[in-house]
């Protein structure tokens, strides 16, 4: 991947686009298909593996599990206890943040900055989820033709590159109609009011 070659080291980074993870590269961890055949314990098979379970929040009942007895957001917590006890200095994400609930997406939103600061680790987040991208240094954004751009989170210009949900767009009618819902104390009123956008 071209992007690789353009992040800068100990930094977290967001991906989003058309996107394939792959590499040859050694130093690189792909975290992408959180599938495993043996127990926990044989997957990580390392002398830390407790310690990492730990900072991915399990516990030492989950080195006798198997994938059978693991939810979608423990098998992935599982792969990322893996990819923390690799020696690598890249690690990608694809999907990491989709089954997790919003308090944990947060936690590992912190503990990822903590690898970039503390340990040096180069973080890449494959994602569609906003709060996941808006959290990192830089948007890498793949159109449909494979081409490559650098955004700041903060870069209005990023918004061109987002499907708005259909909830702002009803905001954005509303605006564009100078209806202001906080002028509505009932939801009759408001009601009226969207009747007469479609009158219109």
């Amino acid at each position: 991947m071209r992007i690789l070659s353009n992040v800068t080291p100990g930094s977290l980074y967001g991906l989003m686009g058309n996107i394939t993870l792959s590499t040859n590269n050694e130093n690189y961890y792909i975290i992408t298909d959180y599938k495993f055949s043996s127990s926990v314990k044989d997957y990580l098979a390392h002398p830390k593996s407790l310690s990492a379970l730990k900072m991915v929040k399990l516990n030492e009942t989950y080195l006798s599990k198997t994938i059978a007895n693991l939810s979608p957001s423990e098998i992935k917590k599982v792969s990322l206890a893996k990819a923390l006890l690799s020696s690598k200095k890249y690690l990608i994400f694809d999907y990491f943040d989709k089954d997790l609930t919003s308090e944990e997406q947060a936690y590992y939103l912190r503990l990822f900055k903590r690898l970039t600061t503390d340990y040096g680790k180069t973080i890449l987040l494959f994602t569609n989820d906003l709060t996941f991208l808006w959290s990192t240094k830089t948007i890498y954004y793949v159109d449909n033709e494979g081409n490559i751009t650098s955004y700041n989170p903060k870069d209005p210009a990023l918004l061109d590159c987002i499907t708005p949900p259909p909830l702002t767009e009803f905001i954005n009618l509303l605006r564009s109609k100078n209806i202001k819902i906080s002028d509505y104390y009932n939801s009759a009123d408001l009601l009226k009011a969207l009747y007469r956008i479609k009158e219109d």
